[in-house]
């Protein structure tokens, strides 16, 4: 244990990891604040609401509609404000449109809006058994529930944000683990402590692992703490694919609750910090200079996208379950119905990379 404190405090006390974690929870804040908060509007009886009180009028409207949604409510909600209309040049949706008449528009309205210059502003609404949002409710046995749910659009975008920024951290954080012992010729003394080599290994191991859940633990509570305290997160019951933008009556989770979806969303982004970190500590222990395993970790957590890019989908369901692609919103929808083997692919890194660096350290030259 003793050994397992040091290490630890030397990782969490290291310059970049003081530095980086409160830039990467500062910038997170300020795309909160300038990127999501800042870009709301709202129009509600002809008074036009921009950032926080956007949210506010949007989330106090919705209330009197809370609940199931059918022909009578969409109806209410058109009757008492309209289909949106107005367009502005540039701008990829109707100027002035609320949160309720937006989504009614959205999903019921005969009218579509592509871009500023492609449009049609609806004149009328479509029954909503005919529409994908009928459809999904069919084929899932659920109601659909009409509720706000921008907090958990806003939650799943921030959240891959700040699990990408937390993934450079540990990078950068934990390549020190191994390398700079050898770097500094520090391994051959340490493993002659009265602890033992298996424990030193074990107890650096241990502390990079703790670190990342530190980095994964300050990003969740920082993004639920502020999307909370704004937006409120409401509207758990509601189909994921309304939150997400992808509703599809054949992609199961689309179908499912929000709620679960984070729930997936969170598990994969730890799995994929583990993952990450593992990898880390797998190149820290074949390599004996820091400049060098922060160089090859960078690569290899990039590799899965260059992959991608130059061979597109061959491959794709194996790739999802890499520490770059686990931490997507997208690739988790578009894997879901073969989500066993993502995961089984990060578990086996998690795995494989740890035995391997361990291994590989303590057979290295400071080790013998």
């Amino acid at each position: 244990m003793r050994l397992y404190r040091m290490e630890l405090f030397k990782l969490m006390h290291g310059k970049f990891f003081l530095a980086g974690l409160p830039v990467i929870l500062a910038m997170l804040l300020l795309y909160f604040a300038f990127v999501c908060v800042g870009d709301e509007r709202a129009v509600v009886n002809g008074k036009v609401y921009t950032g926080y009180e956007a949210v506010r009028e949007d989330r106090e409207i919705t209330k009197e509609f809370t609940g199931p949604l059918d022909d009578e409510t969409a109806e209410q909600i058109i009757e008492k404000y309209g289909f949106p209309s107005q367009v502005e040049e540039y701008y990829g949706g109707f100027r002035d449109e609320n949160y309720l008449n937006g989504f009614v528009t959205e999903y019921l309205g005969n009218g579509y809006m592509r871009s500023w210059d492609d449009y049609q502003v609806s004149t009328a609404l479509i029954p909503v058994s005919q529409t994908d949002l009928g459809r999904a409710a069919e084929v899932s046995g659920e109601e659909i529930i009409l509720d706000y749910t921008k907090g958990w659009s806003v939650f799943l975008d921030m959240l891959q944000l700040g699990m990408i920024l937390g993934s450079v951290l540990i990078l950068v954080s934990v390549s020190p683990v191994f390398a700079e012992e050898r770097q500094c010729g520090m391994s051959a003394l340490l493993f002659t402590s009265e602890e033992g080599r298996d424990r030193d290994v074990t107890a650096k191991i241990a502390a990079a692992f703790t670190l990342t859940a530190v980095v994964y633990a300050a990003v969740v509570l920082s993004v639920f703490l502020s999307v909370g305290a704004v937006y409120r997160l409401e509207g758990g019951d509601c189909m994921t694919g309304i939150v997400t933008d992808s509703l599809n009556p054949f992609n199961l989770v689309t179908m499912k609750p929000v709620r679960f979806f984070v729930l997936l969303s969170l598990g994969a982004d730890g799995l994929a910090l583990m993952a990450l970190c593992a990898v880390v500590l797998c190149v820290s222990a074949h390599f004996e200079t820091l400049f060098y395993t922060v160089a090859v970790s960078g690569i290899i957590w990039m590799l899965p996208m260059l992959i991608r890019i130059m061979f597109g989908g061959l491959g794709y369901i194996v790739i999802c379950g890499t520490p770059l692609f686990l931490v997507m919103t997208g690739v988790l929808l578009d894997a879901y119905r073969m989500i066993l083997i993502p995961a089984a692919v990060g578990a086996c890194i998690l795995i494989f990379c740890t035995l391997n660096g361990r291994r590989t350290y303590m057979l290295s030259e400071g080790g013998r």
